[in-house]
């Protein structure tokens, strides 16, 4: 089971998930690029603010998701999109254990680390 992350953000708290559903979605709202593109973008920095506000408006609410509208004021509310990376950050150590692992070894290249788990992911979506 995937568990949630959560965050004090005022006087909400955030949970977010990275569920299949939340998955579809992102992906979907990228023009259908893999979710294993779409971390790797994410951990490198490439895809900015915008993609962001998607894993947040795909993943919030327990995974339901919410609108990018709603994405956006929570970035705003929470001091900007980079006070949410480390939420996000374990919410993909949720989502996906091994990657974790990875990125927890002493010493961990997170680029490599995340080559790596786009690669897995990407083969398995192939099987």
């Amino acid at each position: 089971m995937i568990s949630s992350v959560t965050k004090k953000v005022g006087k909400k708290t955030l949970k977010l998930k990275l569920s299949t559903r939340a998955l579809v979605r992102l992906e979907a709202e990228n023009g259908g690029k893999p979710f294993a593109d779409l971390m790797d973008d994410l951990l490198k920095g490439n895809g900015g603010v915008t993609l962001v506000a998607s894993v947040l408006a795909a993943g919030l609410d327990d995974g339901k998701g919410i609108d990018l509208d709603g994405a956006y004021d929570m970035m705003d509310a929470a001091g900007g999109f980079r006070e949410l990376m480390p939420m996000i950050s374990e919410a993909i150590g949720c989502a996906f254990p091994s990657m974790k692992a990875a990125l927890d070894d002493e010493g961990a290249d997170v680029e490599g680390a995340g080559e790596a788990e786009a690669g897995k992911a990407k083969a398995t979506a192939e099987a």
